[in-house]
């Protein structure tokens, strides 16, 4: 028995030391941290300029599988870049946390929009419903699995382990990005100064990206635009 003990032992020591980033997957509740919401405030070349504001809703059933779902409210104004006022429901898959289906009433420069996006992991494909528009209906064909941009910057996968200098390779609905984890780094300042993960991205922007070690919520991300950066930090990361 003591020779089991021991080998188990050894097991786990091979383990982490071969994937010391990974992280057991949380459920969404552990994520939020008893949080009724995440509230990002959004900045561009310093000037604040809006905020996003993500909430859980729970469990729905979708197609008659469960999903977790998001609602993310945001309120920003960046000279001609953006200009978007919007509530978006994500709905994630519960086991693989992929989107099935993303519900997005948005006002952008002004122009209201109506969209609905069902995400066909199995067969490759986003289909896009547009409610008040001209075209009603376009079919986005990817290979799987299919991220949604959202979900996959603020709530990191949880069972991708971590290799530093290593790209990862991600499918959207209508790019492919790259994310790489570059080194831990301190984070914030006094009683909230913490260790984080810093990853960058590279698509049709460029992005860096802090992570929460536990959680690997974002505590910070930064969009390089040639007029400038978008910063979006996080408000109320006290543990």
């Amino acid at each position: 028995m003591a020779k089991i003990r021991r080998l188990f032992y050894y097991i786990l020591i091979i383990v982490f030391s071969l994937f010391p980033s990974f992280v057991f997957s949380l459920s969404m509740e552990e994520r939020f941290q008893n949080k009724d919401a995440l509230t990002y405030q959004v900045s561009f070349n310093g000037v604040p300029s809006g905020h996003i504001e993500w909430k859980y809703l729970g469990i729905r059933q979708v197609e008659g599988k469960p999903a977790d779902v998001l609602l993310i409210s945001s309120d920003t104004a960046i000279l001609k870049l953006l200009n978007l006022t919007s509530d978006e429901s994500v709905f994630l898959d519960v086991k693989t946390h992929l989107p099935v289906k993303v519900e997005r009433n948005i006002i952008l420069f002004g122009k209201k929009e109506n969209i609905e996006e069902l995400y066909n992991q199995k067969e490759g494909y986003v289909q896009i419903i547009r409610k008040n528009s001209a075209t009603k209906e376009e079919i986005l064909r990817q290979k799987p699995p299919i991220h949604n941009i959202l979900a996959l910057l603020y709530f990191f996968p949880q069972n991708i382990g971590l290799k530093k200098d290593k790209w990862m390779a991600f499918n959207l609905p209508t790019q492919k990005i790259k994310i790489k984890f570059i080194e831990e780094k301190y984070f914030g300042a006094g009683k909230n100064k913490q260790k984080a993960y810093f990853l960058i991205g590279r698509g049709e922007k460029k992005f860096n990206i802090w992570l929460d070690k536990e959680t690997r919520l974002p505590l910070r991300l930064e969009f390089i635009f040639p007029v400038g950066k978008i910063v979006i930090t996080r408000v109320n990361i006290d543990k």
